[in-house]
């Protein structure tokens, strides 16, 4: 029998994971080596395990999931990233294929296409899941020249930090007070992350913040 694929899961909600973990050691193919219930810990998991293959949420306490697949990039290049996540705004999925995850999947995945799609992650495959597929063609085509835009949706650290104080409900006058900045750099910030995230309306950054896990940081954790 060949050697199994090691996996590290990354899962907050503590239910939840129990039950991607045993949903993945149904088959044979793979074994679960570490848990992690945040970012920080995720990170742990992986120098001390040294798997072949993560599998995370990005809305992660401590160190989201974007910080954790950046620091995951440059301290574990060996790693492949497999993004399962609850979030359903395209721009999130488009930003974690721009960053360098090697597979992406919503959690109403079927469980045969998760599980190929783990094998075929460690072979070296992209995998995307067919309900993201259609609004991510421009990352994932080569033809596309879109694809060579991959900076132009990258949040600044004050952005990310206006981006959670929106989505926790804010306003301008109390954004600009907490970050010591003006009101009309605040509005600058706001126009700035309709543009890059795509949206039109502030419920579409709070669907974004949560999305990806800033909610869930405090703002100096933000990186």
């Amino acid at each position: 029998m060949s050697e199994k694929i090691k996996l590290v899961l990354a899962e907050d909600q503590e239910l939840v994971r129990g039950a991607i973990k045993s949903l993945i050691e149904t088959d044979q193919r793979f074994e679960v080596v570490g848990e992690a219930g945040d970012g920080i810990v995720a990170m742990e998991m992986v120098r001390a395990t040294e798997p072949d293959l993560i599998v995370m949420e990005l809305a992660l306490p401590k160190l989201n999931g974007f910080n954790t697949i950046s620091q995951l990039k440059r301290r574990h290049p060996k790693v492949k990233i497999m993004v399962l996540t609850s979030a359903l705004t395209p721009s999130v999925w488009v930003e974690a294929l721009e960053m360098g995850v090697h597979g992406i999947a919503t959690k109403s995945v079927a469980k045969t296409s998760l599980l190929d799609g783990l094998e075929q992650v460690v072979a070296g495959k992209l995998f995307v899941d067919q309900v993201i597929k259609p609004h991510v063609m421009s990352v994932i085509d080569d033809a596309s020249p879109i694809k060579k835009k991959r900076s132009m949706r990258k949040l600044s650290v004050r952005e990310k930090q206006v981006t959670k104080l929106i989505a926790e409900g804010f306003k301008t006058k109390d954004i600009a007070v907490m970050l010591d900045i003006s009101d009309r750099t605040v509005s600058k910030h706001r126009e700035n992350l309709m543009t890059k995230l795509g949206a039109t309306s502030p419920a579409e950054i709070t669907h974004y913040a949560t999305d990806t896990g800033l909610t869930k940081v405090d703002i100096v954790e933000i990186e």
